[in-house]
C-alpha cells in the first residue's frame, strides 16, 4: 500500500490529486446518496451538483481505489462485445442512440477535465485497434460498417503502415480511432470528486455503508460513524459491491485485469513504438498499452477469476509484452497490478431501479471510462425528471450470474475464448 492507503500502481506512485476527503462522522440530510467512489459514482454525484442537487457521495475506502483508479485509462466509445452484437440484439435504431450516448459521455469527460482542470495527463489522443496477424477480421468492413451505420470515420491501416509505427510482426493490419483519448485515471477519479465538491456536493472517503434502510418514506444509509438520510440511494460499487446488495452483486461477476510498468526505457521504446497512441489488439483478452511522457510503457491485458502476487502478475505481463516486442523482452518491470471489474451475463452495462428510489449502475467491463460519465448524466437526469434515456439500459435488466461463485464458470468461459482464438475464429471487436 502507498501512503493513502492505495494499492501500490504507478498511478498512486505519481499521484497529483492528492485532495483527501474526511470520513462521515455524525449524520447529514442530503436529496441523493451515492454508494461507491469509483467514476461512475463520482460521474453521478458531480452531475447532480452541477445542477444544484444536495449530494453526497460515500467511499468504503479511498475515492479511485478500486478499478476505476487501476485501469489502462483508455477513454473510447463503445460497448462490451462490440457494435455488431449490440445491433444484432437491439436492432440498428437503437443501437445508434447507444453510440450516441456513448459519444455524449466521451465528450463530457474531456469538457470536465479542461473545465476543472484536472491533473490527468498528459492526455494522448488517438488509439490504434490492432489485428492480429492470421486472423480472419476485416478491418475494412469494419470501418465502413461505422461510417455508414453510425457516421464514425476510423482509418484503415495497412499493414505498410502500422509496421512504420509498431515494430513487431504480430498484426497484420489496424484502425485509428480518432476519439479515444488516454489520461491517469486515479487522478481523474480524484478530480471529479474534488469537483463534486466544488460544486457544492458532499464527499467522504474510508465511510463504508452498513446497511440500507427505509424509514418514514426516505431512504437511510447507515455507516460505521454516522448516518445519511436521502430521498433516494444510488449504489455504483463495480468490482467490489460484496454483499451491499444482494441482487446486484449476484447479477455480476467480479474479474480481475492487470497493468504493467516498466523502467525508463528512452530510445528503445522509441524505435519499438513509434507513435504516441494508445494502442490495443483484437483478441481474448485484449493486450493495451501505451508509451507513457517518461519512456516507460504501460502494459495491460490477461483476465483470470483471481488475483496472482505483483511478481507473477509482472512475470506474465513482461512476457506478454516481449512476444510482441522482442527487443524489449529485457525491460525491468518497475510495477504491476490488478483490479476486479464487474460482469454481467449479458456483457453490457445497465443503469435502473431495483425499487423506487434506489438506483444502480454496474456492468461497465473494460469501456468504463466514457460509459461512467455517460451512466452519471442519465441517472441525474432520471433523478430530476428531465430525461428518461436511462431506461435504455434498464432493459438488459440483472439476470443472475453468479455474483463470486460465477468466477469459475467465466474463467472457463474466457479459456474456451482463447481456444477459439487459437483455432482462427473471429473475435469481436
Amino acid at each position: 500500500m502507498t501512503a493513502m492507503n492505495f494499492p501500490d500502481t504507478y498511478y498512486a506512485r505519481t499521484l497529483r490529486e492528492k485532495r483527501e476527503f474526511a470520513a462521515l462522522d455524525g449524520d447529514i440530510d442530503v436529496e441523493t446518496v451515492v454508494i461507491g467512489g469509483g467514476l461512475a459514482g463520482c460521474a453521478t454525484a458531480l452531475d447532480l451538483a452541477e445542477k444544484g442537487h444536495r449530494v453526497a457521495l460515500i467511499e468504503a475506502k479511498r475515492i479511485g481505489w478500486g478499478a476505476s483508479g487501476r485501469n489502462g485509462g483508455f477513454v473510447s466509445d463503445g460497448f462490451p462485445g462490440g457494435y455488431a452484437a449490440l445491433v444484432k440484439r437491439v436492432g440498428l435504431d437503437q443501437a445508434r442512440r447507444f453510440h450516441a450516448l456513448s459519444r455524449m459521455g466521451n465528450r463530457l469527460l474531456r469538457e470536465r477535465i479542461d473545465r476543472y482542470g484536472i491533473d490527468c495527463g498528459p492526455i494522448q489522443d488517438g488509439a490504434l485497434r490492432c489485428n492480429m496477424a492470421g486472423g480472419s477480421e476485416n478491418l475494412v468492413e469494419f470501418c465502413d460498417f461505422m461510417e455508414r451505420n453510425f457516421d464514425t470515420h476510423y482509418a484503415y491501416w495497412p499493414q505498410e503502415r502500422l509496421r512504420e509505427a509498431l515494430t513487431t510482426e504480430r498484426y497484420s493490419d489496424a484502425f485509428f480511432n480518432p476519439h479515444t483519448y488516454a489520461v491517469q485515471p486515479l487522478d481523474l477519479t480524484r478530480g471529479l470528486a474534488r469537483a463534486c465538491v466544488e460544486q457544492g456536493g458532499q464527499v467522504f472517503e474510508t465511510t463504508p455503508a452498513v446497511e440500507l434502510a427505509s424509514r418514514l418514506g426516505r431512504k437511510e444509509v447507515r455507516t460505521q460513524s454516522g448516518r445519511i438520510r436521502a430521498d433516494r440511494i444510488v449504489i455504483a460499487c463495480g468490482g467490489y459491491i460484496e454483499s451491499l446488495d444482494k441482487t446486484i452483486s449476484g447479477a455480476t461477476v467480479p474479474i480481475a485485469t492487470f497493468v504493467m510498468v516498466t523502467e525508463r526505457l528512452g530510445e528503445g521504446l522509441e524505435k519499438a513504438i513509434r507513435v504516441p497512441y494508445a494502442i490495443s489488439d483484437i483478441k481474448v483478452a485484449t493486450n493495451y498499452y501505451r508509451p507513457l511522457a517518461d519512456s516507460r510503457l504501460l502494459w495491460g491485458g490477461r483476465v483470470l477469476a483471481w488475483e496472482p502476487s505483483p511478481e507473477r502478475l509482472a512475470e506474465q505481463l513482461k512476457h506478454d509484452m516481449a512476444f510482441f516486442y522482442p527487443d524489449l523482452a529485457e525491460a525491468r518491470v518497475e510495477v504491476a497490478w490488478g483490479g476486479m471489474m464487474p460482469f454481467t451475463r449479458h456483457k453490457l452495462p445497465v443503469i435502473g431501479q431495483l425499487e423506487p428510489d434506489i438506483w444502480y449502475a454496474t456492468g461497465f467491463g473494460g469501456l468504463g471510462l466514457a460509459l461512467t460519465t455517460t451512466a452519471g448524466a442519465l441517472i441525474s437526469a432520471g433523478i430530476r425528471g428531465t430525461d428518461e434515456d436511462w431506461r435504455l439500459f434498464a432493459q438488459f435488466g440483472l439476470p443472475f450470474a453468479g455474483g463470486k461463485l460465477g468466477k469459475i464458470p467465466a474463467q472457463l468461459v474466457y479459456w474456451r475464448h482463447q481456444l477459439a482464438a487459437k483455432l482462427g475464429y473471429a473475435q469481436q471487436f
